[in-house]
């Protein structure tokens, strides 16, 4: 009786469990293991896996391209794409300005090297099969955004992702998701490999010989904002949050690296309730002919400065509550909707996208009584709507309006093509706010990708890629260059990967 007794416990509990799998530790080797799937860690692992090496890539989400997934295009100058549409842009030029406009505030070597080597870096992606097109995004841009035009009838960033992931696949690169590091593995002053858990809490101890963190940066991780980028995490927001929170910068800093300065990718945009992202409505904060004024009611820059995204969020996180509100009447809403759009918002939203559900979006705004859209028949009045002196805000509009008939700006020296008064019987006011797509930074490296520790000698076996690597741009993104920062991504994953399996010799 007791046999059966035990028998039917048993049988019960391998009904109970037998459909689940236990936590378990377990014990991987690789020559390279990449920690990150965007697009730095996906070229590390395809560039390391061409060059005959066992990779495992390891990525904290469920899916691989990161902010990649996101982009447009990558920067490159004095390309095949370049040579072809006759743009005079050379390496040498682009790299002086690059230097003299980000004041000097980076590292000059890693810089010439990803300058001189972005071309190149184009023509490896195009060998597996991704196309590209150049598009010069803004008149105050230069000619180096190359846009990821076809993959497989998938374009910008998820073409790229898509087009990675296929050579990492057919290179046999090991992709486990959802399995973020947790730790690096350090012996005798190198690291030699990796600890890492899955979402069905096996830990896995991963050997190698060379450790790739190219995990994104640690923008959507608000005390880290505040902490090492030294912004207000409610007002310079983190508008393409992925789970990044800074990963392998930590793990890298617990193995002796020492954190290096940041700074982020910002844009200018807008919100509140019955306001949708990337809408018409959306799309009107980007645009040069509109006035900006600040909660006191006064000009603070050259509106068309939207055309440099990055320096619009600065201009607009520098005012006083970090907020200001973009002006415009009626007779913008029916250009916008007959016209189009003076700047675009990438290639999401061209130049010369009709904005022909503006009027519906001004409508569902006002009739959801929203906190960052507003609208009056008078200044006087707008000023009353959102809370701005209505003495301070009467004397911009008409000082502004005086500018627009003289076709002069001395203050902020504005283009004259885009003043244009404020007169119309509707009048709007839509609030501008500070946002980044991710930070950049944290981590010091040399010209060979490795990461350096306090005095600054290379922790042997660690390396660092893309948005992870400190010093490549200074304060402010550089968005005159267009595609930097996913240029960088995917160009310094490969070469960190060459240098690493150099170093395995």
């Amino acid at each position: 009786m007791s046999q059966i007794k035990i028998s039917g416990l048993c049988a019960a509990v391998v009904l109970c469990f037998g459909s689940y799998s236990f936590a378990a530790d377990q014990n991987l080797n690789a020559d390279l293991i990449v920690v990150g799937a965007g697009s730095a860690g996906l070229s590390a692992a395809v560039q390391g896996a061409e060059l005959g090496k066992k990779v495992i890539l390891l990525e904290k989400n469920p899916y691989v391209g990161g902010n990649s997934q996101h982009a447009e295009g990558l920067f490159a100058v004095d390309s095949e794409w370049n040579r072809l549409r006759g743009d005079p842009l050379t390496r040498q030029e682009a790299y002086r300005q690059f230097i003299e406009r980000q004041n000097h505030l980076v590292d000059p070597y890693k810089n010439k090297d990803f300058v001189e080597g972005s071309a190149e870096n184009i023509e490896w992606l195009s060998k597996h099969g991704i196309e590209f097109e150049v598009i010069r995004e803004t008149p105050l841009k230069d000619n180096t955004w190359h846009i990821i035009k076809n993959y497989k009838g998938v374009n910008h960033g998820a073409g790229l992702i898509k087009g990675m992931k296929d050579a990492a696949d057919k290179l046999g690169v090991q992709t486990m998701l959802a399995t973020p590091a947790v730790d690096l593995i350090k012996k005798d002053d190198k690291v030699v490999g990796v600890i890492a858990k899955d979402n069905k809490g096996n830990t896995y101890h991963i050997s190698g010989k060379a450790v790739i963190l190219a995990s994104g940066s640690f923008g959507d991780d608000p005390k880290k904002v505040a902490e090492w980028g030294h912004r207000d995490p409610e007002a310079w927001k983190s508008s393409v949050p992925i789970n990044k929170t800074g990963d392998g910068i930590v793990m890298a800093m617990k193995a002796g690296a020492e954190r290096g300065p940041v700074s982020f990718i910002g844009h200018l945009g807008t919100e509140g309730k019955g306001i949708k992202f990337l809408s018409n409505l959306y799309g009107t904060s980007w645009q040069p002919f509109n006035l900006w004024v600040n909660r006191d009611g006064l000009r603070f820059t050259d509106e068309s400065q939207c055309n440099a995204f990055s320096e619009a969020a600065n201009a607009i996180y520098a005012q006083p509550g970090h907020y200001g509100w973009c002006i415009f009447d009626e007779n913008t809403v029916k250009y916008l909707m007959e016209k189009g759009a003076s700047s675009g918002i990438g290639v999401l939203v061209p130049i010369g996208t009709k904005y022909a559900n503006l009027q519906k979006d001004i409508d569902e705004a006002l009739a959801a009584d929203s906190d960052g859209f507003k609208s009056a028949s008078t200044v006087a009045g707008l000023a009353k709507a959102i809370n701005v002196p209505a003495a301070a805000l009467e004397k911009t509009v008409a000082e502004y309006n005086k500018n627009c008939e003289l076709q002069s700006d001395p203050m902020f020296l504005k283009d004259r093509r885009y003043l244009v008064p404020i007169e119309g019987k509707k009048l709007y006011a839509l609030k501008l706010k500070s946002y980044f797509f991710s930070a950049y930074g944290g981590l010091i490296t040399n010209r060979d990708h490795q990461v350096l520790d306090k005095d600054s000698r290379p922790i042997k076996g660690l390396y660092a890629a893309g948005l992870e690597v400190s010093n490549m741009v200074g304060p402010t993104y550089p968005d005159f260059f267009s595609g930097h920062a996913f240029g960088f991504a995917s160009y310094s994953g490969r070469h960190a990967a060459i240098n690493a399996v150099k170093e395995m010799k």
